[in-house]
């Protein structure tokens, strides 16, 4: 299987050093200073959890022209900058190519082989001009909620934070020969990858996470920790996650935690800040749109009210805004 891992930022260039340790060739995409420095030095990867200080030598690209087509293509760009170099990355795909974003957030393909009157929607928020939608196609898509935690500790240098599972689910939820195959090959690579029975289930709960602490993150500069121990803090969290899973019941999608639990899990992970306020920290973009202003546009069409979600969406915005963030 020819692999290449578009964006081999933090979660992708762990997954592209994992496979490549596992013999699996693997092309990486990258860009400026991470690009330069994969080329000229390999890419370092480093991990507890794992146990492994090393760096291993890849092919390594900045500009994809004359790469040729991939069986899989891993897009481990952040949602704006997905929709925006939609087209780039179809031409490394033929017919039959798998595409695996791994997005936070409501994913583009998300209503696609959905059952009900929603059947291929698609979300203006997350896939401006339905570019994802017309160029990568989500026939090509399985489906991956991600649960590693990495960081660019500086140009071509991965560091592993914790977690080693990333969940993978056909849109249709069908155990498929290609999703099977996907799941031993990052299973015999260190990486848990489980089948889900209902990929858009697992997708929110980890969503109900991000659309609540992230954009709350940047208003009040708390880490998780403290968001989850604060009675003010924990109260709106509270009160959003309340409103998105009233969205998930109008779409027929199963709870699969309560809101109680989902809020002392991330009460465990510490004083950690969340990776929308280190990107508003480093004046990066955020990804406000497929985080929380998606389930505006969802809680939209399926009549829900969501006060909390918009006030707090807002206030994020202004904040990003203010501090010169664009916002994707």
């Amino acid at each position: 299987m020819k692999i290449c891992i578009f964006g081999a930022g933090a979660i992708g260039g762990m997954i592209g050093s994992l496979l490549k340790k596992n013999g699996i060739d693997v092309v990486l995409v990258a860009r400026g200073e991470h690009y330069k420095n994969i080329k000229e030095n390999g890419l370092v990867f480093k991990s507890e959890e794992y146990n492994l200080d090393i760096c291993q030598k890849f092919d390594v690209f900045s500009d994809t022209s004359n790469l040729g087509k991939f069986d899989l293509v891993i897009n481990g760009l952040k949602a704006h900058s997905s929709n925006k170099t939609a087209i780039t990355v179809s031409e490394l795909m033929h017919e039959n190519s798998i595409l695996l974003p791994t997005l936070n957030g409501i994913p583009w393909w998300f209503f696609y082989k959905f059952s009900g009157i929603y059947d291929n929607y698609k979300l203006d928020t997350v896939d401006p001009d339905n570019l994802q939608w017309n160029y990568l196609k989500p026939s090509r898509v399985v489906g991956c909620v991600v649960y590693p935690a990495a960081i660019i500790k500086k140009p071509g240098i991965i560091e592993h934070l914790e977690g080693k599972r990333l969940i993978l689910g056909e849109p249709s939820d069908i155990k498929t020969e290609r999703i099977q195959t996907l799941s031993k090959i990052f299973t015999s690579s260190g990486i848990k990858a489980p089948i889900s029975k209902d990929i858009r289930s697992d997708i929110w709960l980890k969503l109900i996470g991000n659309s609540s602490f992230n954009p709350l993150s940047i208003i009040t500069k708390c880490t998780l920790k403290e968001m989850c121990e604060r009675e003010e803090t924990k109260e709106i969290v509270v009160n959003m996650m309340r409103e998105a899973n009233n969205i998930s019941k109008k779409l027929n999608i199963p709870i699969k935690l309560d809101i109680e639990k989902r809020i002392e899990g991330a009460r465990k992970v510490g004083d950690h800040k969340t990776s929308t306020l280190q990107d508003y920290e480093n004046n990066k973009p955020l990804e406000l749109n497929a985080l929380i202003k998606s389930l505006l546009e969802i809680g939209k069409i399926t009549d829900t009210s969501v006060p909390t979600i918009k006030t707090i969406h807002n206030l994020a915005k202004f904040f990003a805004l203010n501090n010169s963030c664009d916002i994707g």
